[in-house]
């Protein structure tokens, strides 16, 4: 059974200055490291650029129904891009803030995340056993989504990190 989702700290990503800001604190970052507890799929269709709302019109199917059964997820003909966002949000804890913070990646971006988490699947089958290194590195015109393996957690801090992970499920989220 999943609990209503509790609502945690972000880190809002420019892509043009390539930082991080965390959305409890203001503070910005350009490289964030943390330990990733687990991740979440969904589905996200924003308003066009001309709505003065910026927020969500339909978040994993709230509004137009099931998103595998909604035209806005499709791909054009053409091979335009869905209206609708993939997205994937990774839990992290920052140890060093003791923090517990949400990173979402949003359609190319997506695909880094699940090329370290197939790493991860492959090498240990799990995802909190080594500290990561998030950063962006500049591109064409924006900065990309970069994640890079850092040290591994000792067996008693991978203990501590289940502990956080089973919580974490009960919410939502999903490991490996």
């Amino acid at each position: 059974m999943t609990d209503t989702r509790p609502t945690l700290p972000a880190f809002s990503l420019d892509y043009s200055a390539g930082t991080f800001t965390n959305t409890l604190t203001g503070e910005q970052f350009t490289e964030i490291t943390a330990v990733v507890l687990a991740q979440r799929e969904g589905r996200v269709l924003w308003p066009s650029s001309l709505n003065p709302d910026p927020r969500p019109e339909c978040v994993d199917g709230s509004k137009y129904g099931p998103c595998q059964e909604c035209r806005f997820a499709d791909w054009g003909e053409n091979g335009e891009p869905p209206v609708c966002s993939e997205e994937l949000t990774l839990l992290l804890w920052l140890p060093a803030d003791f923090q517990l913070v949400e990173l979402t990646a949003r359609r190319s971006q997506v695909r880094v995340i699940e090329q370290w988490l197939g790493m991860k699947a492959m090498l240990s089958g799990i995802l909190h056993d080594q500290e990561v290194t998030v950063s962006m590195k500049p591109g064409d015109g924006l900065h990309h989504l970069v994640l890079l393996p850092g040290r591994g957690l000792e067996e008693k801090e991978v203990g501590r990190m289940n502990e956080l992970v089973v919580r974490a499920e009960r919410f939502g989220f999903e490991g490996l």
